[in-house]
């Protein structure tokens, strides 16, 4: 885009007061559970609670107000895992942060997150993929969907579904799209700075309110632009610059979560040490659309080394297998390492990586427990994925995800979920509870303890 198309852009976001086709908040649950203090007979702890990927959006995508599974996963949290000192959120809180609708978008999705605020619960988030939003967003193509895309369903089950699967077909479509000099003469022009372009826009969000799945498809292959101009087009820093001011707008301009700014100091990852009872916790969030950035890596390697005690890594993009031959720029990010014995990767296996008692990701519509162990007792460090707050479920675990070698297969459930974190001076027990989907009732699935080890000494 040229600089004259960025300032139109940057006009049109101020000026524009149609509200979207996307729903008002007003049917999310708002029941709030009474506060849980701790007896004297209860050992000294600390309890963090972790979810991600809502996807706060249009029907179907993701949470919004007629599915309200982010409201439901807020209440089971509030009613079943207090007393809790903090909650972890892995990412991808909206489906766009594209200027046309984030405002709503971030609106509802904060409806449920700041509950826990209302609690004195702080609320720690990380950035993902749909976040992300180029400082430029140039004009794109748009094809028409294939004719098995299109056919409509029949039953509003039938039609969620296929909704959520046209969208992930223009979001990462299969094969890999064409050559620019190869895109038919067919296909639609998409200007995002234009009064026509974003008048495509809100047609194809009031489509999908209405089961259309072509314009699901549409939408998804705007996303697919977006996304892909982020993570090609900006170099490692531009990506953490960008982001950088993601996370202010979205989490310190809007809902005034002011307890973030100064952790952040103008980056897109921090740390924060959580303490109750002579228990402490150390949180390191990693921004993993740049975890290439050596800024970034410096900082986690020095927050990991001056900390004695235990620690919990969480961010958006799970450890990546870079020899698969699936995923996207968005799903296989740089900076994770190729081999096991890299930066990064290494930290699953070395002696600075014992520290590290948990990692915790989204991205994946899951939920996963990876290990040395499988089984009731856990050893460090568990990797866990905790992608199940509202999108679209996945039905198996990604093939671009990553793990050491001599770790055997993981756990995986397709279910939305919410993992509570225990931490003594002893031990460390996890405890999921989810749902296979948006009626049934969230139970306990998933239980495990890691033995907490001794770091004073490192």
């Amino acid at each position: 885009m040229h600089c004259s198309a960025q300032k139109s852009l940057m006009l049109l976001a101020g000026i524009l007061s149609c509200a979207p086709f996307f729903l008002s908040c007003c049917h999310y649950p708002k029941a709030h559970a009474s506060k849980v203090v701790p007896t004297a007979a209860q050992a000294p702890s600390v309890t963090i609670v972790a979810y991600g990927d809502t996807r706060t959006g249009p029907w179907g995508l993701g949470d919004n107000a007629k599915q309200a599974i982010h409201g439901r996963i807020v209440t089971d949290i509030l009613e079943n895992d207090k007393p809790i000192n903090a909650v972890i959120f892995t990412g991808d809180a909206v489906m766009s942060n594209f200027f046309l609708w984030k405002k709503d978008y971030w609106k509802c999705f904060l409806s449920q997150a700041s509950r826990f605020g209302a609690e004195g619960i702080p609320f720690y988030p990380s950035l993902g993929n749909h976040e992300v939003l180029s400082p430029i967003v140039p004009v794109m193509q748009i094809t028409s969907p294939a004719e098995a895309t299109v056919m409509q369903p029949r039953t509003p089950q039938e039609m969620e579904r296929a909704v959520a699967q046209a969208y992930d077909e223009g979001e990462e479509p299969t094969p890999a799209p064409m050559a620019q000099e190869q895109v038919p003469a067919s296909a639609q022009p998409l200007n995002p700075a234009s009064k026509e372009g974003q008048a495509l826009l809100k047609q194809w969000e009031r489509g999908i309110a209405k089961g259309d799945v072509a314009s699901a498809n549409k939408f998804g292959q705007f996303e697919h632009s977006l996304q892909l101009n982020f993570y090609k087009g900006l170099d490692k820093d531009e990506r953490c610059e960008a982001d950088s001011k993601t996370f202010s707008n979205d989490y310190l301009t809007e809902p005034k979560y002011r307890y973030l700014r100064p952790l952040l100091q103008g980056r897109s990852y921090y740390s924060q040490v959580v303490e109750s009872s002579g228990i402490r916790v150390k949180l390191i969030a990693l921004d993993t659309n740049c975890l290439d950035s050596q800024k970034q890596q410096d900082f986690f390697a020095k927050e990991v080394n001056s900390f004695h005690g235990p620690i919990i890594v969480f961010g958006h993009h799970p450890p990546v297998d870079y020899s698969a031959n699936v995923g996207w720029p968005w799903d296989k990010v740089p900076g994770w390492g190729q081999n096991d014995n890299d930066p990064l990767k290494s930290y699953f296996t070395n002696a600075d990586g014992k520290k590290i008692v948990l990692w915790i990701f989204g991205h994946v519509h899951d939920y996963q427990r990876r290990g040395p162990i499988v089984g009731k007792i856990g050893a460090v460090p568990t990797l866990l994925v905790a992608g199940g707050g509202g999108a679209s479920l996945d039905s198996s675990a990604a093939a671009f995800q990553w793990q050491p070698k001599e770790w055997p297969q993981p756990l995986q459930m397709s279910k939305y979920s919410q993992v509570k974190i225990v931490i003594t001076k002893t031990n460390i027990s996890v405890e999921t509870r989810g749902a296979a989907d948006k009626m049934s009732t969230f139970q306990m699935i998933d239980s495990f303890s890691v033995p907490m080890l001794d770091t004073s000494a490192q």
